[in-house]
């Protein structure tokens, strides 16, 4: 069972489900997209880590996901999700933060750096979209297979464990938690988000973000291409990428350790 947080109305009546623990300094984590994809189930453990480290850690569920709103008549564009998402930060009355965005919270934090750069104060990025045109994506096994099942409707666990598994390199690590919270989030999607998403290709605007960034990313990510990696190392003029072999899109669990220390150091130096 998920753990429920707290609740928040921003405009258009429509209320996010979010976690707000910890003092300090404020690191917004914003999860990926796929079927039952939620802020808890892609980052529970590393949300604990950050606030035991001594941040403020905001995990909101994105729109269209978890138990936030998922409204049928809007276009999930970058600008509608990272629209939302300062809504509830300003109602949260907080105007600096650092960002860690994985997949499409990696787009999203992108994005928040290029239109927002006076509020972001470090970007931590976990396989991040939004750097490659849609139609690479579209080509990669993983995305294949999570737009067909799901847009095909009639998604049930058999699919989701087959999905989870493109997930990681080692598919043992799928424990019977995830299948069930991924189960829990199911019944309450809708299509419009995966069918209408709308992210840019913003790889002409990276050497437009000055603030530091760190970037992770798996050898054997079937999600989101490895070319990405020497994208953001070439052009963002403060990077560090981390590559991890025998990982897929999964850096924050399959190499959960080595992925909160090095964020927790990078955050605090």
């Amino acid at each position: 069972m998920i753990p429920k947080g707290s609740f928040l109305e921003v405009s258009d009546n429509f209320t996010f489900h979010y976690y707000d623990e910890g003092d300090g300094d404020v690191v917004v984590l914003l999860h990926g997209s796929g079927t039952g994809a939620s802020g808890h189930t892609n980052f529970k453990n590393n949300f604990k880590a950050l606030r035991e480290a001594g941040f403020r850690v905001i995990l909101p569920d994105l729109p269209g996901y978890g138990f936030s709103s998922k409204p049928e008549n809007e276009i999930y564009s970058l600008d509608y999700f990272n629209g939302k998402i300062l809504e509830l930060l300003d109602e949260l009355k907080i105007d600096l933060f650092s960002l860690i965005g994985n997949s499409l919270g990696g787009a999203l934090s992108i994005g928040l750096a290029l239109n927002e750069p006076d509020r972001i104060q470090k970007l931590i990025l976990m396989a991040p979209g939004g750097v490659e045109d849609r139609k690479v994506y579209d080509e990669m096994p993983g995305i294949k297979k999570l737009l067909s099942d799901f847009l095909g409707g009639n998604m049930d666990q058999e699919k989701i464990e087959g999905l989870l598994e493109l997930f990681p390199f080692d598919k043992s690590i799928i424990s019977k938690e995830m299948i069930e919270d991924r189960m829990e989030i199911l019944p309450l999607m809708n299509t419009q988000v995966m069918a209408t998403m709308d992210i840019p290709n913003m790889e002409s605007k990276l050497s437009s973000i000055h603030q530091p960034v760190l970037a992770f990313w798996g050898i054997n990510d079937q999600f989101i291409p490895l070319s990405g990696s020497i994208k953001i190392g070439q052009n963002c003029p403060n990077a560090q990428i981390m590559l991890f072999s025998r990982c897929g899109h999964w850096v924050m669990i399959e190499k959960e350790q080595i992925f909160n220390e090095s964020c927790i150091k990078f955050l605090s130096s």
